[in-house]
């Protein structure tokens, strides 16, 4: 260990010291690769059973690290703090593709081997070797995770995501607020995590699969930098910048800019996407105990791809008797096809330590959004003519604003052999958006499936349907809630006990409901941490229920779910095992009331159950892994809906299962570093994922076959080999690399050709 630290300190300049009865006999095996020297040391004692703190911005101690069974430091997620250089903090971007600390279960920085409940780390290492374009993509290697599109290249800003969880449409939150119009690319975050199960005691309304929350990266205490220029199939260039560091001497002021700049086409044709963003950080360490930090954001989308547009199961899923529709046919039109989108976002996040015991810590946001578009909708298949008919759909003029707010307390103490985590919080959320829409469901032209023209419907045309009118609508929410939580510790055992209390607004609805978690766990000494976990949620939802003889509004989304698994970190690696078995249900689900059509009843119940395998390991100097299994049964437990099947029977939907959940998928993903010796600075990737069959509608008449999909890609440190080209590297990722063509639907109009063939690469320079 002596030697290995020596010429650390020859490559970082960082003076480490040491207990020779602790650091002596240890053994570390080589660091390769371009790091920062808080990573490079993370890695280099990675196995060693030792740990680090740095005392100033290049000197460090080491000692002993802390079993793996004991409490983290309280910081209060909601809030994502300063990592203090530490790649394992809650709030950190992990080592390799491991992660063993996370805050978005309990808003506080604790180890997940303590943690009573499913998370999934994206750490950053996973997300520089995917190079994902959106957050979709980002999560291909996530157990309980479905991308019910198939085409995950498409960025979104939207508080929803095109992942499902567990079954469920999945909210996103952007350090632990939700996600209004928060810049969500992946180049802009340290981590992504999939909380699974219902999660509305810490955050409000969610549904009960699960959350995506992503942690923005932060200001680094020594100065560094990136510039990257990237180039892929379909026309795309990129520009990337990360400049971070600090802005005085006694770095009490740190900063950070990011920017992006994107332009590329898509397999569909007459698709395009071009994107500016840029993020900007400010961090203030007042004294020794507080600090302030504010974050602003801007992006500008002057053209996105058709959010609307698909193809039919007759001719993609189903042959026609031409045989497969193109991968590229655009059954929209070009005359008739405008997108654009434009938001920016201000975040301010405060910590302050009164005792090392008693912390407060808040985040507030301010964001806004002004989008409009126009595009076409698929409507129903004459299989005689080999024609669908479509719609048109408009939107203008829609703006939207947000403010949120959580501001929370952590106190710990002992009493007698228990120990304390105490956490009380306050959340307030106000939304609001509005605009103009319209639609023309008569004067669309039949499009040929075949053979389709262009340039038969214009915005002329549409307004002359409409006359000029459009609809104005106005949506608006707020929230307030109070949180409380003690996470508990007796001897090897931790429980976690949490409740809310929310008041919300939802339109003219108007609800007071309470949630709660409990969940307990044991971590032995071996590392094994078998865990129970009990939790609700809730979604407020509009429209009209008619019960007994009178209308009223109806009573919020409310899910329950029971989860059992079983944890595995081995002591002293980087390392994570997760198995979990779960039973959730969702309820009031409005269905149609059969007596009186125009209104609701809330009878309706969807059940899922499944069982998640997940493995993230740096098996060794160089070599790190993951390995995912999921099965999974979502279905309709009590419903009164009928549906057409695709040859036109009406059932009833009950017992069916949910479209685009498949019953299996499985997935692994391997980097590898080449030693030294062999190759300076290479590495290489490969990765398999598998996703079983789904139904392909709501009746289940006809499937959406399974498909495996290859992906691989290399990353050169090339000063490794050059040392004149210190900083440079070379990056290149390939994803479905078979170029296999596969789809998915939804129902017999809307199908989506899932991503061909993308390479990407990027030529970058780090200093």
């Amino acid at each position: 260990m002596q030697s290995a630290l020596q010429a650390y300190l020859q490559q970082t300049g960082v003076q480490v010291a040491y207990p020779t009865a602790d650091a002596g006999a240890v053994r570390s095996t080589a660091v390769t690769g371009d790091f920062t020297p808080r990573d490079g040391l993370s890695r280099l004692l990675a196995g060693t059973g030792l740990t680090y703190r740095f005392t100033g911005a290049n000197s460090a101690t080491l000692g002993k690290a802390t079993s793996a069974i004991m409490l983290g430091p309280v910081r209060v997620g909601g809030t994502a703090r300063s990592t203090g250089g530490d790649a394992q903090s809650a709030y950190g971007p992990g080592v390799g593709f491991v992660a063993t600390r996370s805050a978005s279960a309990t808003r506080t920085d604790t180890p997940l081997i303590e943690t009573p409940k499913t998370v999934y780390v994206v750490t950053r290492q996973q997300m520089d070797d995917l190079q994902p374009l959106s957050i979709g993509a980002a999560l291909r290697y996530t157990p309980g995770v479905v991308s019910t599109t198939a085409n995950d290249s498409t960025p979104s800003a939207s508080l929803f995501q095109p992942v499902h969880q567990r079954g469920f449409e999945s909210y996103t939150f952007v350090d632990g607020l939700l996600n209004g119009t928060s810049v969500s690319d992946p180049f802009f975050l340290d981590r992504i995590e999939a909380l699974s199960g219902p999660s509305s005691v810490m955050y409000g309304q969610a549904n009960p699969g699960g959350l995506i929350n992503m942690t923005l990266k932060r200001p680094t205490e020594k100065a560094q930098g990136q510039a990257n220029v990237g180039f892929g199939n379909y026309g795309r260039y990129e520009g990337q910048v990360d400049f971070s560091g600090p802005l005085n001497k006694s770095g009490t002021l740190l900063y950070r800019l990011i920017g992006v700049g994107i332009t590329q086409g898509s397999q569909i044709a007459y698709n395009h996407y071009k994107r500016v963003a840029a993020q900007g950080d400010i961090e203030w360490k007042i004294d020794k105990k507080t600090d302030l930090t504010i974050i602003g954001q801007f992006s500008y989308d002057p053209e996105t791809l058709d959010p609307w547009i698909g193809v039919p199961a007759y001719g993609s899923l189903i042959k026609g008797s031409s045989g497969r529709l193109p991968v590229s046919r655009y059954y929209g039109d070009p005359s008739f096809n405008y997108n654009w989108n434009r938001e920016y976002m201000v975040e301010a996040i405060f910590h302050h330590e009164f005792t090392r015991d008693l912390q407060f810590n808040s985040t507030a946001r301010f964001d806004a959004q002004s989008n409009a578009g126009c595009g076409l909708w698929l409507n129903n298949v004459d299989r005689t003519t080999e024609t669908i008919t479509r719609s048109a759909f408009c939107n203008s003029s829609i703006k939207g604003r947000s403010s949120q707010m959580t501001a929370n307390l952590s106190y710990k103490l002992k009493t007698g052999p228990v120990s304390h985590s105490f956490l009380v919080g306050v959340d307030y959320r106000s939304q609001w958006s509005d605009g103009y829409w319209g639609f023309d469901f008569a004067t669309v032209p039949d499009a040929s499936i075949l053979h389709p023209v262009y340039g038969q419907y214009t915005f002329s045309d549409y307004n002359n349907y409409r006359q000029g009118k459009s609809t104005w609508a106005k949506y608006a929410y707020w929230q307030d809630g109070i949180y409380f939580q003690d996470q508990i510790k007796w001897r090897r055992f931790y429980v976690n006990l949490s409740g809310r209390q929310d008041w919300n607004g939802y339109g003219d609805l108007f609800n007071r409901p309470f949630t709660w978690n409990a969940g307990i766990n044991y971590v032995s000494s071996i590392g094994l941490a078998p865990y129970f976990n009990y939790a609700k949620s809730f979604m407020p939802q509009i429209g009209k229920v008619y019960s007994n003889g009178s209308v009223r509004q109806p009573d919020p989304l409310n899910g329950h779910q029971w989860e059992v698994g079983l944890k595995y970190q081995i002591p002293n690696t980087q390392s994570l095992f997760t198995a979990a078995y779960y039973d959730l249900a969702e309820n009031n689900v409005l269905v149609n009331n059969p007596e009186f059509p125009q209104y609701s009843r809330e009878v309706g119940q969807v059940r899922s159950k499944g069982v998640e395998l997940s493995a993230h390991a740096n098996l060794a100097q160089g070599l790190d892994l993951i390995v995912n299994y999921t099965w999974n049964r979502v279905y309709n437990a009590r419903t009164n809906l009928t549906d057409q099947t695709i040859g036109g029977e009406t059932v009833s939907l009950m017992g069916k299962r949910l479209a685009q959940q498949p019953t299996s998928a499985a997935s692994g993903f391997l980097d590898y570093r080449f030693p030294r010796a062999l190759a300076p600075g290479l590495s290489v990737n490969f990765g398999v994922r598998y996703q079983g069959q789904s139904w392909a509608d709501q009746a289940n008449s006809f499937r959406n076959p399974s498909y495996v999909l290859f992906d691989t890609g290399f990353n050169w440190e090339v000063g490794q080999l050059f040392k004149s080209t210190k900083g440079l590297n070379i990056r290149l990722s390939m994803t479905n690399l078979a170029n296999k063509t596969y789809v998915q639907c939804s129902s017999s109009n809307l199908c989506f050709y899932g991503d061909k063939r993308i390479a990407y690469g990027t030529v970058g320079y780090r200093f």
